[in-house]
């Protein structure tokens, strides 16, 4: 007995600390609980009301190709209701499955009304016209400010458009009130205000089944009748455009702390009151764990050979593979093909849209690759944009075909959640009929050709050729000694007048020049692209700046024309960098002129647009070099800070030649006025050109007739001698 008093007495402080630890850690638990259930609910409230937002933008776009559109305009102002059936009622139920549509001609009266596709009559508008005042009043609004300010009508971008939530006949409706715009400017508008399109579509089940599929929401219910009791469900209230109360929608959330204190509360119980039990876990447990360790070597294993992103191999991998096939070949003389694929403008598209953005179009990318691969073929990621496949079996046919199916397959437009993006792929192919090369020669050769298919404009393949390898060790001889010219004095500047039309020099455009003491001239055309490649773009900017500020002093009065490139207006800090180069110069930013090509525009790169805004506020004008060569368009004319066109040699050339070269100049120069801008000509050899020029009106001319690019002092010289220079080419 006392044996049994003493294990009592020495057990009863453990039992009693045990009692009081379980009741503490399942009050701790289900306090936990209870805030792990909370957090959960506000989390999926959020992330509904953030979908709601997301889906009215989805339906709004839905009503923007039928409403922005030429065609659009011009029946619909000409009230066309057969055209607004097909095409406003019919199209916009089968797209966007807007039941109701209704047509407003330019006194806002209606004309046109559609229920689920069909012509209906006008009457079924009535229970929404209430609701439409506020936003028909303000797309007219809208209309009337964009016309006082002369802004063209017509941008899938920025498209007149006003949403609502309304209630009609107990249902609850969302909205889309569309202005009809022109998109390309073919048709003009009769009068002086457009059409309006309405489109409703209805938040019934189909819509509650599609948003409860993609936010895995459970029971999702539409109420009409705002509750004050929400204990046990989640909510989120729909307002209409006045923030007036619609409806609610309600389901059940997710009580992950619930599941979790129900998973736990069994093992606890077990652990504490029983011996056997706990053993009995700690055993279970430890043989989790195993399994887990075994399972996380596995993965290990996995991540060391496969790209974590896109699950293909890894560079690791696929060069096992490759010297597996280099060892087959060697053996039984059965050819392969090494493909090298880079995906043209990605980087534009992840700096344009993020990295996330940028990822998805990687895994999208290489989905679509991988089911042109035959199954024996080794496709892999080898970092970035950039994969290589390893082909088997490959004749020159079958590789080529494999390369025009992959390249056909990413030229199709991808769609990913940022929208649809449309990019290409350059491939370079190796063919290997002998296996004594090493594997990263064989790659190394595929990336050469890959490096030429992207210099002869993308999107397509190329074999590699020996002499490929000749000229890009060429290329790496320039860029060491490009170096070595840039740190010892070996590039020079020249500078070319640019003259009024009385041929008075009226500034100067600052031209780099390299003489390579065994090579001889060296075009920029051609250096200039391996210092963006190495790295050297930045120091090599910044020497023409300072060489061209320096040489500025001597000229007071001139404007000083530098070419900037591409790659150095990508660069955050060159703005801080000019600025720093100002103070060490100490010349007037106003009175130099930074010249950029269009090419650089069509990204619509933000970085780039802002360095662009820094440098115009330091003083600097903008010069758009090539005018006419690329992709011109008034919109970037318009979004960028361009104070100065710059009308390519290639129109001045065949001035005399042929006439439409003198049309598109005086088409230009026309531009440049509307816009005010100044404009210049290069290019300019012959008096002949130069009488036409000043004839058609253009401001400044350069050119060889004027005279070639010189040394700083000779234009002092010219400027001295500004009246004999004058007579001498009248």
């Amino acid at each position: 007995m006392k044996t049994e008093k003493r294990a009592n007495e020495l057990f009863r402080p453990l039992i009693m600390l045990s009692v009081v630890a379980t009741i503490l850690l399942l009050i701790g638990g289900y306090n936990l609980a209870l805030r792990m259930n909370e957090s959960a609910k506000e989390r999926e409230q959020q992330l509904v009301a953030n979908g709601i937002a997301n889906k009215i933008i989805e339906v709004d776009k839905g009503a923007v190709p039928q409403t922005v559109w030429d065609d659009a305009l011009a029946n619909l102002e000409a009230r066309n209701v057969e055209w607004a059936t097909n095409n406003i009622g019919q199209f916009l139920y089968d797209t966007a499955f807007f039941q109701y549509s209704f047509v407003l001609d330019h006194e806002d009266k209606l004309f046109f009304a559609a229920d689920t596709g069909e012509q209906a009559p006008l009457s079924i508008y009535e229970p929404f016209a209430h609701a439409m005042h506020k936003a028909i009043k303000a797309a007219r609004t809208k209309e009337a400010l964009r016309r006082s300010k002369g802004i063209q009508l017509g941008s899938l971008k920025d498209p007149v458009q006003y949403h609502n939530l309304v209630k009609v006949n107990g249902r609850v409706f969302l909205v889309v009130v569309s202005l009809v715009e022109p998109d390309f400017g073919t048709v003009k508008q009769r009068y002086a205000r457009a059409p309006i399109v309405i489109a409703a579509t209805q938040m019934n089940d189909q819509f509650l089944e599609s948003f409860a599929q993609r936010y895995l929401l459970p029971d999702l219910k539409l109420r009409q009748v705002q509750l004050h009791d929400t204990s046990g469900v989640a909510q989120v209230d729909l307002n209409d455009d006045k923030g007036r109360y619609v409806a609610t929608l309600e389901w059940t959330p997710g009580k992950p702390g619930t599941d979790l204190g129900l998973k736990l509360l069994a093992p606890t119980l077990i652990i504490i009151l029983l011996f056997f039990g706990v053993m009995a876990l700690f055993h279970r447990r430890s043989w989790r764990a195993a399994q887990q360790l075994i399972a996380s070597e596995a993965r290990a294993s996995h991540l060391a050979y496969h790209d974590p992103l896109t699950g293909l191999p890894n560079r690791v991998m696929f060069f096992d593979r490759l010297g597996v096939a280099l060892d087959q070949l060697r053996r039984n003389g059965t050819q392969i093909a090494v493909h090298c694929l880079d995906l043209d403008r990605f980087k534009e598209v992840n700096d344009t849209f993020g990295h996330q953005i940028g990822d998805e179009l990687i895994v999208a990318a290489s989905r679509r690759i991988a089911e042109v691969c035959r199954r024996s073929d080794t496709f892999a990621r080898l970092s970035g944009d950039e994969f290589a496949i390893v082909q088997l079996d490959a004749t020159p046919n079958a590789a080529a075909r494999l390369a025009e199916r992959i390249v056909e397959a990413i030229s199709k437009p991808m769609e990913l959640s940022s929208g649809r993006v449309h990019i290409s792929c350059s491939i370079g192919v190796n063919l290997l009929s002998e296996g004594e090369v090493a594997a990263a020669d064989a790659l190394r050769h595929a990336d050469l050709a890959l490096y030429r298919s992207k210099n002869n404009g993308r999107a397509q393949y190329s074999f590699f050729e020996p002499e490929m390898d000749a000229a890009m060790r060429m290329r790496r001889e320039i860029e060491g000694e490009l170096r070595e010219a840039l740190h010892n004095g070996g590039l020079n500047m020249v500078y070319q007048p640019q003259s009024d039309r009385t041929g008075r020099i009226a500034g100067v455009e600052a031209l780099l020049r390299w003489k390579h003491p065994e090579r001889g001239d060296i075009s920029p055309a051609m250096f200039v692209p391996i210092a963006e490649e190495c790295g050297l773009i930045s120091e090599l900017g910044i020497y023409t700046l300072r060489e061209s500020f320096i040489a500025s002093r001597q000229w007071p009065g001139l404007k000083v024309a530098v070419n900037i490139s591409a790659a150095q207006l990508r660069m955050r800090d060159f703005p801080e960098k000019v600025a720093d180069l100002i103070k060490e110069c100490a010349v007037d930013p106003r009175t130099f002129e930074l010249e950029i090509t269009e090419g650089l525009l069509l990204g619509d790169d933000p970085v780039t647009h802002g360095v662009l805004r820094e440098l115009r506020q330091m003083g600097f004008s903008i010069a758009l070099d090539d005018f006419g060569t690329g992709y011109s368009s008034l919109s970037y004319l318009q979004r960028y800070p361009i104070d100065k066109i710059k009308i390519d040699r290639s129109f001045v050339a065949n001035l005399g030649i042929e006439k439409e070269s003198a049309a598109v100049i005086q088409a230009i120069v026309k531009l440049a006025r509307a816009l005010k801008l100044d404009v210049i000509a290069e290019g300019v050899e012959t008096i002949e050109q130069r009488d036409q020029l000043v004839e058609i009106g253009c401001e400044e001319i350069q050119g060889y007739f004027y005279s070639r690019p010189v040394e700083a002092a000779r234009i002092g010289e010219m400027c001295s001698k500004q009246e004999e220079f004058i007579g001498r080419r009248a």
